[in-house]
């Protein structure tokens, strides 16, 4: 009877799994759903006395004692309704956890049907977004960047996509196999990051390969991986450093326009427009009145978008390489006139697509970080000011407040509050969350959930002699993107999360040998 019990719970167990995996980069009701499932497979397993001894007290401990904090910390929240919020968003880290560790389930037999479900979900979840999107711009429309992903964050779908693409590629490199489905899968990967322009996506995707490569170069020389590795990670970084520097100042510069008006040049800033010198070339008294004979936009007013108008303009004509100067704005075609109105900065960007742009925006970044600019709407340079403004409310309301938090529910409301208290240099509209878990944590939940997270990431690291498998990828991408996503703060962030440092960091145990997967039977667990 225990056996067939332990059976029933088990199926229903993979049933929630398998819905909720192939749900996550759908919906998320259907992901909701799917952890509903599994916590019935839980329920039913304790009603029949099957349920087994964790298979990792550690990961189990620290992972339940985050979940119960959290409910603690309803004792001292302001706002109730956003801590019942988060409570209901982080329910998988209760959830997951206990069913996986204490439910006996024979991994040998469930995780490939699994793992092909997941990786399936994710390629036609991104398949239909690039359908749908050029759909859209096919009929006359245009997209943001973010739009691309219908239904979930663009930044989570691109960790799910570089996280199937390391299991493809780990699998395929160890079995010979697969070796045309891999390179469909990495074809429809690259091309949806590139399309939603996602930064992180591409670093984790850049990441999964590198990872995957070594799985094969490690068992011949680990000095030859971290040799390959440290050149690689070099070069990449004075890439990256080349591609987003500031062009050079030019030598010589003219001193009066067309007009006779003296220019401005501002030669100690860095903002680029295309590859141009936004502060340079400024003759505003004479474009002001050159630009209120052709619009009805003030040149001391704002665009269409609520900003001055004179940065739109400002920033517009430096990327046609045109002086800021009223011959240049005489010269202006009624479209590029309405085109400024409307907000629009660049006469160019719609040239550039994909990672392009997303690479020109990320060097106006560095250049307005430079000249010391306003952050605002600048996605990079904004974290920055997002962690100044967090360790402000961990670290200046009193030891109480640094070692249990403001509250599970506090944290948009004390962030709100800090912003206020420091006089942010953000527009409202930025004013937002931590954009990075460890000092959610921290910030919301005290000292004392910033440990438990981190005994949560010491007990879900993989102690065997094969570094470079799936569940080693699935741990370094959490604990990578944490640093730059508040990733566990939404429910695909949360699952994505919970899944990958539980389902692939279970040892074995007396009572559940079969918890070990048979490594040669699939090539994605080690």
């Amino acid at each position: 009877m225990a056996s067939k019990a332990a059976s029933i719970s088990e199926k229903i167990l993979a049933s929630g799994l398998l819905i909720t995996l192939a749900s996550l980069p759908w919906s998320p009701f259907g992901t909701s759903f799917g952890t509903g499932v599994i916590a019935l497979a839980w329920v039913i397993a304790a009603v029949n006395r099957s349920l087994i001894t964790p298979t990792n007290k550690l990961l189990t401990g620290a992972m339940t004692g985050l979940y119960v904090w959290h409910v603690v910390g309803l004792l001292w929240t302001e706002n109730m309704s956003e801590g019942l919020m988060t409570l209901q968003i982080k329910l998988p880290i209760l959830i997951v956890t206990t069913a996986l560790m204490t439910i006996r389930w024979n991994p040998n037999t469930w995780l490939p049907r699994i793992l092909s479900v997941f990786v399936f979900s994710i390629s036609a979840s991104a398949i239909s977004g690039l359908v749908l999107g050029w759909w859209q711009i096919s009929a006359g429309g245009t997209l943001h960047s973010s739009e691309w992903s219908p239904f979930i964050s663009h930044i989570r779908m691109g960790i799910l996509l570089s996280l199937g693409w390391g299991g493809i590629l780990i699998y395929t490199i160890k079995k010979h196999r697969l070796i045309v489905p891999a390179i469909l899968y990495a074809a429809i990967a690259m091309l949806y990051i590139w399309q939603t322009q996602s930064v992180t996506g591409c670093l984790m995707f850049v990441f999964a390969t590198f990872f995957g490569i070594m799985q094969y170069w490690i068992k011949r020389s680990l000095r030859l991986v971290m040799l390959v590795g440290g050149v690689i990670s070099f070069l990449g970084i004075m890439l990256l450093v080349h591609t987003l520097r500031p062009s050079p100042q030019p030598a010589q510069l003219p001193t009066h326009t067309e007009w006779g008006a003296p220019y401005t040049h501002h030669q100690d800033r860095f903002l680029d427009e295309n590859g141009y010198k936004v502060w340079n070339f400024l003759a505003w008294d004479e474009a002001r009145i050159a630009w209120n004979k052709r619009s009805d936009f003030p040149f001391d007013g704002t665009d269409n978008m609520g900003y001055s108008l004179k940065t739109t303009l400002t920033r517009y004509l430096t990327s046609l390489n045109l002086p800021k100067d009223g011959l240049a704005i005489q010269g202006l075609a009624e479209k590029d006139i309405r085109a400024i109105e409307q907000g629009k900065t660049s006469a160019v960007a719609h040239l550039k697509s994909g990672m392009n742009r997303r690479i020109d925006v990320l060097r106006y970044e560095v250049g307005n970080w430079m000249d010391d600019g306003n952050p605002s709407g600048n996605s990079v340079t904004q974290r920055w000011v997002y962690l100044k403004t967090g360790l402000h409310i961990a670290l200046n309301n009193g030891i109480t407040n640094s070692l249990l938090g403001v509250g599970t529910g506090d944290l948009p409301d004390a962030y709100q509050q800090a912003y206020n208290e420091l006089d942010s240099p953000l527009h409202p509209q930025f004013r937002k969350r931590t954009h990075n878990q460890y000092l959610a944590w921290w910030v919301a939940s005290g000292f004392i959930a910033l440990t438990l997270w981190i005994l949560v990431l010491i007990a879900s690291w993989k102690r065997d002699l094969e570094w470079f498998s799936l569940g080693r990828l699935a741990w370094w991408m959490v604990v990578v993107s944490c640093f730059a996503e508040d990733t566990l703060e939404t429910q695909a962030g949360v699952t994505f999360a919970v899944f990958a440092l539980v389902l692939f960091s279970m040892n074995d145990s007396k009572e559940g040998s079969s918890l070990k997967p048979d490594v040669e039977k699939f090539g994605f667990i080690s």
